[in-house]
């Protein structure tokens, strides 16, 4: 019961911290080409995906493979295959713009990537103070 408690509230954070930095970098960016608008639809969109991401690090953070690499890619394969999911079944509801995929691609994989390097860091960090002096 503690580990499901701890995983929410690690997912929980992690999808407050990564959908307010995207949000507000939307709006920076859109606001600098002169877009004053952003629909909801495309806000709860980033919400899902961000959700989407934040269940799946949070999970793949407690598991650990043999090789370093299977513990970014996993997960990154995993995330992108499921956000490329959402595009596809989004597309029966509304219209996608022609670049819909290429963009989740992209902007989801930046954010992995720094995502990743953010829970590397931080576990580092974590072990680093744990580990006894000597």
């Amino acid at each position: 019961m503690k580990i499901g408690i701890k995983l929410f509230k690690n997912i929980a954070i992690l999808f407050c911290i990564v959908f307010t930095v995207s949000t507000l970098a939307s709006c920076i960016i859109n606001l600098v080409q002169g877009n004053v608008t952003d629909t909801y639809s495309h806000i709860l969109d980033r919400a899902a995906l961000t959700l989407i991401g934040s269940i799946i690090v949070g999970i793949a953070i407690n598991i650990d493979f043999k090789s370093s690499i299977l513990n970014c890619l996993i997960p990154y394969i995993i995330f992108i295959l499921l956000a490329l999911l959402y595009v596809y079944i989004s597309g029966f509801f509304v219209e996608l713009h022609p670049n819909a995929y290429r963009d989740v691609f992209i902007n989801d994989t930046i954010a992995y990537v720094v995502v990743y390097i953010g829970i590397v860091i931080y576990k580092k960090i974590t072990a680093r103070k744990k580990k006894p002096l000597q």
